[in-house]
């Protein structure tokens, strides 16, 4: 029988994913366990190689309900409120308990359960290479349950109604597995979690005094290439027992030198601890600045590695396999092979060439309609953002002869107008796409003013003050701007027009409206064309950037930075002060495309004649009031 194996573990998946050879079953909040079965003794060992069964001494006649002389069985060990909802702030209690009359209490008072989901080892036989659907058959077969143990099956019915039963009953969410799975110890792509509640672990770096007699928050982090990165303070969820406990096992710990990676967001007087100790915390969401939103302190855990606690990222599921480093696939009729789909694009993410595709898929219908009939000038980045790029403009003559192409100026454009050449570019390294500002059969001709809000070492709060002065002074004159994130640190405002005006004549317009703007607000703007000259704390109106010679990242765009940031149309109602440009990412902005629609549909639908606001423009300049 094997040694020790190290647990799978499921990837956090953003979206639902779909086909006949996904299973669910219930997320089990407690401890993991591989449970050891030879001859009649019963060994349990925590993800890190630690043994257990001490514990949970009512595990121990589980030899007696397993058909089986040797076996290795996964599972979780949970213990129940009174809705037969599993907490992990229950069992806490029962994994840091040493003494055994005190385990022997609780045991008998509140004894845990058992959900076993998988079979590794039976008699003999290795199964980890044996598909997931036979390992469950084998695992029905041989378990007999009683009240401390039982399977955890899959669940009949489609994942978005089971999602939401989970919901209702207050669940943490659902495993989806591929039927067709083998057991690999590591985290893979073939078992996704689909949270309803954001939890993970993190390492605790230091504590802050505060008024308890205890102390007032815990200071935690994740680590992230080679360093530990503070992620925020974790201030409730504690009770006075647990305060005591852990201040205790901290003042065992206390150092000189800060464990984090300098953030000038760890609050002064932070107390550090060697990062030893591992919290288990519960929170709203990731930050624009990712950090923890509304932290809560569900308990320690002292069967993970401490050095081995990352920031989990959502894996986008999608079209190419979660399994398989290279697929070919038919998309629109045309035969594309998609390489290297493991390669890390986003490396503090953990984002894979794989994610940026099945994002680009997955949002193929509505950016498409903003790439239709616009050169692309393409910029390339083949090994993840961190790696060499380069920009790349005339299109080579080996690319495929259906992706089509137009000649502007003597070079050889590509253009993106389905989703085969959307995704044929991706795959290439293009991690977002710009395009023309003007179409194809109407180049000099822009359908839309660019208002692009650049800060200029300032706040975003800056940004959305001047974006709604900007909005205020376009209602004044009548005409209708849709705002959208960049994906960087700046706001973009398409104003939509017909495409018979020239380049010259829309950069004019948005030229007069950054003088009005900044006219008016002076300690909000500064107007230098040279960067050394523009003031700092102040938002900068580039209007040069409308000219038939340059491209714009278009919306809906992934951007090469770290967080990987999606260019995102907004509501006007969501343009104020707390939004921040990076709170809009890979792993969540699908999700809220399906909720919110195109929102950026009137820059296509409704374009504007210039002629009347112009007038009003120049009422606006003379002081004069616009009716």
């Amino acid at each position: 029988m094997p040694g020790f194996l190290a647990p799978m573990g499921a990837s956090i998946a953003e979206s639902m994913p779909r086909g006949d050879k996904w299973t669910f079953e219930i997320k089990w909040d407690g401890v993991r366990g591989l449970i050891y079965l030879n001859d009649g003794a019963v060994s349990i060992f925590t993800r890190n190689n630690n043994r257990c069964e001490r514990q949970y001494p009512e595990l121990l006649v589980l030899p007696h309900y397993i058909e089986a002389q040797q076996a290795i069985l996964d599972g979780e060990i949970v213990a129940l409120d009174s809705s037969g909802v599993s907490r992990f702030e229950l069992i806490q209690p029962r994994i840091h308990t040493s003494d055994a009359s005190a385990i022997a209490k609780m045991s008998a008072k509140s004894p845990v359960h058992l959900y076993v989901f998988d079979l590794l080892y039976l008699d003999g036989y290795d199964l980890r290479k044996t598909p997931l659907t036979e390992r469950k058959r084998l695992l029905e077969q041989i378990v007999k349950p009683f009240n401390l143990l039982r399977v955890s099956g899959s669940l009949p019915g489609s994942g978005e109604a089971l999602l939401e039963a989970a919901r209702q009953h207050g669940l943490e969410g659902l495993i989806a597995k591929s039927g067709d799975s083998v057991y690999e110890s590591r985290r893979s792509k073939t078992w996704l979690k689909l949270k309803l509640t954001q939890q993970q672990e993190f390492v605790i770096g230091g504590f802050t005094p505060g008024e308890r007699d205890t102390f007032g928050s815990l200071a935690v982090g994740v680590h992230e290439g080679g360093k530990l990165i503070y992620t925020g303070n974790v201030g409730t969820g504690f009770t006075e027992q647990t305060l005591r406990e852990l201040l205790g096992k901290m003042h065992s710990r206390v150092i000189d030198k800060m464990p984090f990676a300098p953030d000038k967001m760890i609050p002064r007087g932070t107390v550090w601890v060697k990062p030893e100790l591992v919290a288990q915390v519960k929170f709203a969401e990731w930050t624009s600045d990712r950090k923890l939103r509304a932290p809560v302190y569900l308990g320690l855990r002292s069967d993970v590695d401490p050095g081995q606690i990352g920031r989990e990222t959502a894996s986008l599921v999608g079209f190419l396999p979660a399994d398989k480093k290279e697929v070919t696939a038919t998309i629109g009729g045309h035969a594309l092979k998609f390489t290297n789909l493991d390669k890390l694009y986003f490396p503090e993410d953990g984002y894979t060439k794989r994610d940026l595709l099945n994002y680009y898929d997955a949002v193929a219908p509505l950016i498409l309609p903003y790439l239709k009939d616009r050169p692309l000038s393409l910029k390339r980045y083949p090994n993840g953002i961190h790696g060499q790029f380069f920009f790349q403009k005339n299109t080579p003559e080996n690319y495929p002869a259906w992706l089509r192409t137009e000649m502007v100026e003597k070079i050889r454009y590509v253009l993106a107008d389905d989703r085969a050449s959307l995704l044929y570019l991706t795959n290439l390294g293009c991690i977002d796409q710009n395009p023309s500002m003007s179409r194809v059969g109407s180049l000099e001709n822009p359908d839309f003013i660019l208002i692009d809000l650049d800060p200029v070492e300032c706040s975003f709060a800056k940004i959305v003050e001047a974006a709604l002065l900007v909005k205020a002074k376009l209602d004044a004159i009548g005409l209708s701007g849709y705002p959208k994130t960049t994906g960087g640190d700046g706001l973009h405002i398409y104003v939509p027009i017909e495409p018979h005006y020239t380049f010259e004549q829309a950069r004019s317009f948005a030229e007069v409206i950054a003088r009005l703007v900044a006219g008016e607000r002076p300690d909000l703007f500064t107007t230098p064309r040279s960067v050394e000259k523009r003031q700092k704390n102040r938002v900068y109106f580039d209007y040069l950037q409308l000219a038939e010679s340059k491209t714009i990242s278009a919306p809906y765009v992934v951007r090469a930075y770290a967080g990987a940031p999606v260019a995102t149309p907004l509501a006007w109602e969501e343009v104020r002060v707390g939004i921040e440009p990076g709170q809009f990412t890979l792993a969540n902005a699908v999700d809220r495309f399906s909720r919110v629609g195109d929102l950026f549909a009137g820059v296509l639908e409704k374009p504007q004649q210039m002629e009347k606001a112009l007038g009003k423009l120049e009422n606006l300049l003379r002081g004069k009031k616009v009716s």
